[in-house]
């Protein structure tokens, strides 16, 4: 997680706005609610957080629209390791200022630590786009970035374009699937797998879906591929021995098995 002063943000802020087109953005701009979100998260990280919340909470009705203020409370939610609610605040600030370096390279930060690697990615790809590639905050984000590319190239075999744009069409497929629309789900699982074949989750659902169907052999087929991918996936076994027990041509009881989320296996 980044470290960054409020106040040094503060004058950040004002010479990059004098860069963006007239009139796009409009911020406020005050060295002391800079020094103030400072003193609160110095507070913080000495474990006051109480206390620093309510200078934070009080700076916040004075200057709600204050994006130093929405990062410091994004910062003391990291501190109080509660991820999720500091990326709402992180999306706060990026709202109110979207140049603001030090919010998306902590809301990446805050996704990583979640295991939600494309929304990790998405992050860093926006550090580096925004701050150049002589920063340090870009060096350290693209860095992190190779290696998460490293990784998907050897385990995946595919870009990390191919990666967010499957991974977005997993959750659409997912969302049909927790609705019961089977067909749709596997419309939607077949067209991860055109893209990216060692995509062990799809394979593990489309069995399911195949199951829930009464597609016996189909379902023990996608579920095979899933465990030759994996021989580790232990769900996909475990569903593995429910569909065993079908009849062909009877839908599996959907209590018997579990649906898995495709950043299960991005984590």
């Amino acid at each position: 997680m980044r470290e960054s002063r409020a106040a040094q943000s503060a004058a950040q802020s004002a010479a990059q706005s004098a860069e963006l087109p007239e009139g796009e953005y409009l911020i406020e701009i005050s060295a002391e609610v800079g020094e103030s979100v400072n003193g609160a998260l110095d507070l913080a990280q000495q474990g006051k957080t109480q206390q620093a919340e309510k200078i934070l909470t009080r700076l916040l009705r004075r200057h709600p629209r204050n994006h130093l203020v929405c990062f410091g409370m994004g910062t003391l939610h990291v501190l109080q390791e509660n991820l999720p609610k500091a990326i709402e605040w992180f999306d706060k600030t990026i709202a109110i200022f979207p140049y603001m370096v030090e919010a998306h390279f902590n809301k990446a930060s805050a996704h990583k630590k979640l295991m939600d690697i494309p929304n990790c990615i998405r992050s860093y790809r926006k550090v580096v786009e925004l701050a150049g590639s002589d920063d340090p905050d870009a060096q350290k984000a693209q860095s992190i970035l190779d290696d998460f590319e490293a990784g998907i190239r050897k385990h995946e075999g595919i870009d990390l374009d191919t990666f967010l744009v499957s991974n977005d069409v997993f959750l659409r497929a997912f969302d049909f699937m927790q609705r019961n629309e089977w067909e749709k789900a596997l419309d939607g699982f077949r067209k991860v797998i055109a893209m990216n074949e060692r995509n062990v989750t799809s394979h593990g659902n489309m069995g399911l879906c195949y199951a829930h169907q009464g597609q016996k052999a189909k379902a023990l087929a996608e579920l095979d591929r899933a465990l030759e991918l994996d021989p580790q996936y232990h769900i996909a076994r475990t569903n593995r021995k429910m569909v065993e027990s079908m009849v062909e041509g009877r839908p599996l009881d959907p209590a018997n098995y579990r649906i898995v989320d495709s950043n299960d296996k991005y984590r």
